[in-house]
């Protein structure tokens, strides 16, 4: 069996991001063949076990990640400071299934869907980094809710409860939407943290010479173009 040299290295990219990010990383995995000639390998676990994980020395070549969580990597040194790319964001929406009829009632306004369906939220949890109950709250939807609300480990599964039926309405991000089409937006929520916010930077210990090069395809025109498809707004 022929192996390759022990100096040559795989020009492929692993990149861990946030579970609801992997959908749309993995779209971009044909744009970053052809313009950096580099394969993306998409890794997705909650922000502190991927530092966790860096911190372990673990292969990986780009974090994509929430900001405070970035802010930790950098000062902690796990990633390049010169590399890091903010500008992504997430909004986080009510979503129901598609064909559910909930969409129609919703032109009352999402109190009144609310008080008459099940709901899935994220659990204040280190797995999810979003505590979907004080989402509730900030947005005036807590007495809506009432006690219908359940709890998942992260947007993921949420998303999961909603198209097995166990509830009808969850908090999710749009990009949970976009990577499952019978998924539909009820309503996006306008109180903080109605968007969230995620940056990008190069491993400190990356060993792909194409790190900088998948990175850079993130923000390319094209790139960008697949990542708002995919729900991500992109900022400049």
């Amino acid at each position: 069996m022929n192996t390759a040299p022990a100096n040559i290295v795989p020009p492929g990219v692993t990149v861990f991001c946030d579970p609801t990010l992997g959908p749309a990383m993995r779209s971009l995995d044909r744009i970053s063949r052809r313009q950096a000639g580099a394969p993306l390998s998409v890794l997705s676990a909650p922000a502190m076990l991927m530092l966790a994980q860096i911190q372990r020395h673990t292969r990986n070549d780009v974090l994509f990640t929430l900001s405070g969580a970035m802010d930790f990597a950098v000062s902690s040194g796990l990633v390049k400071q010169e590399t890091r790319v903010d500008g992504f964001a997430n909004q986080l929406v009510l979503a129901s299934l598609a064909g559910s009829g909930l969409a129609a009632k919703d032109k009352a306004g999402p109190e009144v869907v609310l008080a008459s369906s099940r709901i899935a939220v994220t659990d204040n949890t280190v797995a999810s980094g979003l505590d979907g109950r004080a989402v509730l709250d900030d947005n005036g939807l807590t007495r809506a809710a009432g006690n219908r609300v359940i709890g998942g480990a992260n947007t993921a599964d949420v998303a999961f409860l909603i198209t097995t039926g166990i509830v009808d309405i969850g908090l999710v991000y749009l990009t949970d939407v976009k990577a499952d089409e019978r998924l539909i937006v009820l309503a996006s929520l306008t109180a903080d943290p109605a968007l969230t916010n995620y940056a990008a930077a190069v491993n400190a210990k990356a060993v792909s010479p194409n790190a900088q090069a998948a990175l850079s395809v993130m923000r390319s025109t094209e790139g960008s173009a697949v990542l708002r498809a995919k729900g991500l707004e992109i900022v400049s």
